[in-house]
């Protein structure tokens, strides 16, 4: 600190220098008026000739007078020009910088979930009132001794156009657009990404270097996990469209700072359901008619002459049958994980072994079908059938359930 005694304004005295960079200098001072301490940002402009210099106080004196109202937003309390020189009056609030808290290692999870559950809801409700920031960044973030936090420098970035914070940068602004909400959200994000982690994770040797990291790299989460990984990432996407949003991101800040993490529902698992006894008998039955099916088609093939499957009647029977087989099978092994599909295969078996019965079968002629005269292989064929159509209906009878990695969360 650097004690001075500057008045400026006619109004208010400078104190004592409490920091700065290449763009500010921020002084303790005290109003004339009423006596009250009060903290004083001392603008750096660039080099600019005095139209220039007139219309960016102008803005400036334009855009920190709009009033957001919300308790983690420092209010500008007056604006004024002493030698061309712009000085932003605001309240004086005892903290550090997130940048200086910051500077010894990464934070607490918590810690930095609850500072961006704080400056969110400023930033929020500074976009509710038509307010971009447009310079969210560690140094503008101030964290009190009881964990309030309060956040700084409306009005600045629109005015100055500061580019020398490259690294919290949203993608969009390097490509030459105007601040908007969605580009404060990002700086937000690198902003909780850098304090969990410990370092910038697009800071790089150069300025080229960090600019084309912001535009091109995804960043990495070493250290940060759960509710608060999901809100950084959702903050930190490259399309401005696609960044989360308030709304959605408030409450997960909130869950992160007050250390629960619930996991997010898992999606469904491939594992297999346990079936019941019911399904596991009709399941077995299935699989015991279909290979009875298959027989039967095995059998076919000795009982007729080669030449009399060129009948279509008969091709079509055999070609039904082995269907039937295949389908009776593969429902019955169906009913053990999936009953809907077993269900739906079984029927379709039965409807195959009705079809092909109707084709093979001639009764009165002078045949011999399955090996066996007609007769006794009408019989056989008939059993069959009367199985398959039982079993058919008895499997529609079987519950469909579902195990538990299957169940919607609740709650």
């Amino acid at each position: 600190m650097t004690a001075v005694s500057r008045t400026i304004a006619e109004r208010y005295t400078l104190l004592e220098k409490l920091g700065g960079d290449g763009a500010a200098v921020l002084w303790r001072g005290e109003d004339g008026t009423d006596g009250r301490q009060v903290a004083i940002k001392e603008l750096v402009l660039p080099p600019l000739d005095e139209a220039a210099r007139a219309v960016v106080v102008e803005r400036l004196q334009r855009e920190a007078g709009v009033a957001v109202d919300h308790p983690s937003v420092v209010p500008v309390l007056d604006v004024v020009v002493t030698d061309g020189v712009p000085y932003l009056v605001m309240d004086l609030v005892e903290a550090r910088t997130l940048e200086d808290v910051a500077s010894s290692g990464p934070l607490p999870p918590r810690f930095v979930a609850d500072i961006g559950r704080q400056a969110l809801g400023a930033l929020a409700a500074a976009h509710t009132a038509g307010v971009v920031h447009g310079d969210v960044r560690p140094a503008n973030i101030l964290v009190c001794p009881d964990g309030t936090v309060k956040l700084t420098g409306f009005g600045i970035a629109g005015a100055l156009d500061p580019s020398g914070s490259p690294a919290f940068l949203a993608p969009e602004r390097i490509a030459g657009h105007e601040g908007t909400p969605h580009s404060d959200l990002w700086s937000l994000g690198v902003t909780l990404l850098s304090a969990s982690e410990g370092v910038n994770p697009f800071h790089r040797v150069n300025i080229a270097a960090t600019l084309y990291a912001v535009v091109n790299e995804q960043p990495p989460f070493h250290r940060t996990h759960g509710p608060l990984a999901d809100v950084i990432r959702g903050l930190v996407a490259k399309a401005p469209q696609a960044r989360m949003l308030p709304d959605h991101a408030l409450p997960l800040l909130a869950q992160a700072a007050s250390g629960v993490e619930n996991p997010a529902p898992r999606p469904p698992s491939p594992g297999i359901a346990m079936p019941s006894v019911f399904a596991v008998l009709a399941g077995v039955a299935g699989m015991v008619l279909g290979f009875a099916l298959l027989t039967n088609a095995m059998l076919m093939h000795q009982a007729y002459y080669f030449f009399e499957f060129s009948e279509l009647s008969i091709m079509v029977g055999d070609f039904s049958l082995v269907l039937a087989g295949v389908a009776a099978v593969a429902g019955g092994a169906s009913l053990l994980a999936r009953v809907r599909a077993g269900q739906i295969m079984l029927s379709v078996s039965a409807l195959l072994t009705l079809i092909s019965t109707c084709l093979l079968t001639f009764v009165g002629d002078d045949r011999i079908h399955l090996g066996l005269p007609v007769q006794p292989g009408f019989t056989v064929d008939l059993l069959i059938l009367v199985f398959a159509v039982v079993l058919t209906i008895a499997v529609w009878f079987v519950p469909v359930r579902r195990s538990t990695v299957d169940r919607p969360a609740v709650g």
